[in-house]
């Protein structure tokens, strides 16, 4: 099944396997390391991201298994959001059973 996956992500013309990256690179930035800048470092941070992405596709051409293993970065840091936004709800929980 993985090869089945590889060979069909190998089969997507350049641009698209670009745009997935981009993409996915644009969801863990903005997901895991983005903080608030003014409107034009902004730009200028998604400009360089693809730039990079560009150097990211060609490491997939190159067979690197760039695009799974953007998509299970993207999957790794939606968990761990979900396990922080259960601990913070327990904890807010807890701290209202205290009170009464």
């Amino acid at each position: 099944m993985a090869a089945d996956v590889n060979t069909w992500l190998h089969s997507l013309p350049p641009l698209a396997a670009y745009l997935i990256i981009l993409a996915l690179t644009a969801i863990i930035y903005k997901t895991a390391f983005a903080v608030r800048l003014p409107v034009l470092k902004s730009v200028l941070v998604y400009v360089c991201l693809a730039v990079g992405c560009g150097l990211l596709t060609l490491f997939h051409y190159m067979d690197f298994p760039m695009i799974p293993a953007l998509a299970v970065t993207v999957i790794l840091i939606a968990v761990t959001r979900l396990r922080l936004y259960a601990v913070r709800k327990q904890n807010e929980r807890a701290k209202t059973e205290k009170m009464h």
